[in-house]
Protein backbone atom coordinates (compact mmCIF):
# COMPACT_ATOMS: atom_id res chain seq x y z
CA UNK A 1 0.00 0.00 0.00
CA UNK A 2 2.86 2.62 1.12
CA UNK A 3 4.70 1.88 -2.33
CA UNK A 4 1.48 2.47 -4.65
CA UNK A 5 0.47 5.92 -2.35
CA UNK A 6 4.44 7.12 -3.47
CA UNK A 7 4.11 5.94 -6.32
CA UNK A 8 0.54 8.10 -6.85
CA UNK A 9 2.29 11.13 -5.16
CA UNK A 10 5.52 11.32 -7.53
CA UNK A 11 3.26 10.57 -10.71
CA UNK A 12 0.76 13.67 -9.72
CA UNK A 13 2.05 16.11 -11.93
CA UNK A 14 1.68 14.10 -14.94
CA UNK A 15 0.36 16.39 -18.09
CA UNK A 16 -1.86 14.49 -20.01
CA UNK A 17 -1.27 14.66 -23.54
CA UNK A 18 -3.17 14.21 -26.94
CA UNK A 19 -2.87 10.55 -26.16
CA UNK A 20 -5.48 10.99 -23.18
CA UNK A 21 -7.82 13.37 -24.94
CA UNK A 22 -7.86 10.71 -28.00
CA UNK A 23 -9.13 8.01 -25.99
CA UNK A 24 -11.65 10.23 -23.73
CA UNK A 25 -13.22 11.54 -27.00
CA UNK A 26 -13.14 7.71 -28.45
CA UNK A 27 -15.76 6.72 -25.03
CA UNK A 28 -17.48 10.36 -24.10
CA UNK A 29 -19.23 13.05 -26.30
CA UNK A 30 -21.41 16.35 -25.07
CA UNK A 31 -21.61 17.09 -21.50
CA UNK A 32 -19.85 14.21 -20.27
CA UNK A 33 -16.58 15.22 -22.41
CA UNK A 34 -17.13 18.56 -21.34
CA UNK A 35 -16.85 17.52 -17.90
CA UNK A 36 -14.06 14.97 -18.52
CA UNK A 37 -12.05 17.82 -20.29
CA UNK A 38 -12.60 20.30 -17.08
CA UNK A 39 -11.02 17.66 -14.51
CA UNK A 40 -7.40 18.81 -12.80
CA UNK A 41 -4.74 17.22 -15.13
CA UNK A 42 -4.03 14.87 -12.49
CA UNK A 43 -7.35 12.84 -12.24
CA UNK A 44 -7.14 13.09 -16.30
CA UNK A 45 -3.72 11.33 -16.53
CA UNK A 46 -5.07 8.72 -13.50
CA UNK A 47 -8.55 8.13 -15.31
CA UNK A 48 -7.16 7.70 -18.62
CA UNK A 49 -4.73 5.31 -16.73
CA UNK A 50 -7.82 4.03 -14.83
CA UNK A 51 -9.67 3.39 -18.10
CA UNK A 52 -6.60 2.08 -20.25
CA UNK A 53 -6.00 -0.36 -17.31
CA UNK A 54 -9.16 -2.15 -18.55
CA UNK A 55 -8.52 -2.06 -22.12
CA UNK A 56 -5.85 -3.08 -22.12
CA UNK A 57 -7.75 -6.34 -20.50
CA UNK A 58 -10.40 -6.34 -22.80
CA UNK A 59 -12.90 -4.81 -20.73
CA UNK A 60 -15.11 -2.56 -23.79
CA UNK A 61 -18.36 -1.97 -21.87
CA UNK A 62 -19.28 1.03 -22.26
CA UNK A 63 -20.75 2.35 -18.85
CA UNK A 64 -17.54 0.48 -17.11
CA UNK A 65 -15.30 2.74 -19.27
CA UNK A 66 -17.40 5.82 -18.96
CA UNK A 67 -16.86 5.32 -14.97
CA UNK A 68 -13.58 4.82 -15.52
CA UNK A 69 -12.75 7.97 -16.78
CA UNK A 70 -15.58 9.84 -15.22
CA UNK A 71 -15.14 8.25 -11.53
CA UNK A 72 -12.91 11.22 -9.58
CA UNK A 73 -15.16 13.75 -11.51
CA UNK A 74 -16.29 15.13 -7.85
CA UNK A 75 -13.09 15.62 -6.72
CA UNK A 76 -12.37 19.70 -7.92
CA UNK A 77 -9.79 21.34 -7.56
CA UNK A 78 -7.20 20.38 -5.09
CA UNK A 79 -3.36 20.66 -3.84
CA UNK A 80 -1.61 17.78 -4.27
CA UNK A 81 -0.94 18.31 -0.38
CA UNK A 82 -4.34 18.15 0.52
CA UNK A 83 -4.33 15.33 -1.45
CA UNK A 84 -1.54 13.39 0.40
CA UNK A 85 -3.17 14.48 4.05
CA UNK A 86 -5.74 13.01 3.21
CA UNK A 87 -4.27 9.92 2.55
CA UNK A 88 -2.20 10.29 5.52
CA UNK A 89 -4.95 11.42 7.44
CA UNK A 90 -6.99 8.45 6.81
CA UNK A 91 -4.24 5.50 7.24
CA UNK A 92 -4.08 6.65 11.04
CA UNK A 93 -8.12 7.06 11.17
CA UNK A 94 -8.34 10.96 11.38
CA UNK A 95 -9.46 12.06 7.58
CA UNK A 96 -13.07 12.12 8.78
CA UNK A 97 -12.75 14.27 11.69
CA UNK A 98 -10.28 16.26 9.88
CA UNK A 99 -12.41 17.40 6.64
CA UNK A 100 -15.47 20.09 6.77
CA UNK A 101 -16.96 21.34 4.44
CA UNK A 102 -17.85 24.40 6.42
CA UNK A 103 -14.51 24.81 7.32
CA UNK A 104 -12.70 28.05 7.15
CA UNK A 105 -9.87 26.63 6.49
CA UNK A 106 -9.13 25.54 2.46
CA UNK A 107 -7.38 22.27 3.54
CA UNK A 108 -10.06 21.22 5.42
CA UNK A 109 -12.55 22.36 2.82
CA UNK A 110 -10.38 19.99 -0.09
CA UNK A 111 -10.74 17.09 2.60
CA UNK A 112 -14.32 16.94 2.82
CA UNK A 113 -14.20 17.06 -1.32
CA UNK A 114 -12.26 13.91 -1.11
CA UNK A 115 -14.00 12.66 1.48
CA UNK A 116 -17.43 13.18 -0.37
CA UNK A 117 -15.87 13.17 -4.02
CA UNK A 118 -18.08 9.57 -4.70
CA UNK A 119 -21.35 11.19 -3.55
CA UNK A 120 -20.76 14.65 -5.72
CA UNK A 121 -19.35 13.36 -8.54
CA UNK A 122 -22.58 11.00 -8.94
CA UNK A 123 -24.79 13.50 -8.78
CA UNK A 124 -22.56 15.58 -11.28
CA UNK A 125 -22.97 13.41 -13.79
CA UNK A 126 -26.34 12.30 -12.75
CA UNK A 127 -27.15 16.21 -13.85
CA UNK A 128 -25.22 15.99 -17.15
CA UNK A 129 -27.31 13.17 -18.35
CA UNK A 130 -24.97 9.89 -17.98
CA UNK A 131 -26.47 6.60 -17.54
CA UNK A 132 -27.74 5.00 -14.68
CA UNK A 133 -24.97 2.59 -14.22
CA UNK A 134 -22.11 5.42 -14.30
CA UNK A 135 -23.89 7.24 -11.65
CA UNK A 136 -24.01 3.92 -9.47
CA UNK A 137 -20.65 3.35 -10.39
CA UNK A 138 -19.05 6.73 -9.62
CA UNK A 139 -21.40 6.46 -6.06
CA UNK A 140 -19.81 3.32 -5.57
CA UNK A 141 -16.39 2.99 -6.38
CA UNK A 142 -15.17 3.65 -3.10
CA UNK A 143 -17.77 1.06 -1.23
CA UNK A 144 -17.90 -2.88 -1.15
CA UNK A 145 -18.27 -4.27 -4.44
CA UNK A 146 -20.82 -7.14 -2.79
CA UNK A 147 -21.59 -8.99 -5.78
CA UNK A 148 -21.02 -6.43 -8.68
CA UNK A 149 -18.08 -7.53 -10.87
CA UNK A 150 -18.14 -4.12 -12.62
CA UNK A 151 -18.18 -2.86 -9.66
CA UNK A 152 -15.31 -4.63 -8.49
CA UNK A 153 -13.65 -4.14 -11.85
CA UNK A 154 -13.32 -0.45 -11.57
CA UNK A 155 -12.61 -0.64 -8.13
CA UNK A 156 -9.15 -2.60 -9.31
CA UNK A 157 -8.75 -0.82 -12.10
CA UNK A 158 -8.49 2.35 -9.78
CA UNK A 159 -6.36 1.13 -6.94
CA UNK A 160 -3.93 -0.22 -10.08
CA UNK A 161 -3.45 3.28 -11.21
Amino acid sequence: MIPHRVRQLLTAAARPGPGEFNLARQWLDGALLDLFLAQHPRDIVHSVNTARWLIARGHRDHDLIRAALLHDIGKGEQRRGDRALWVILSSVGAGQRAASAESRFAVRNALARTRDHSQSGAAILGKAGASARVVHLTLAHHSRAGDDPVLALLQVADAAN
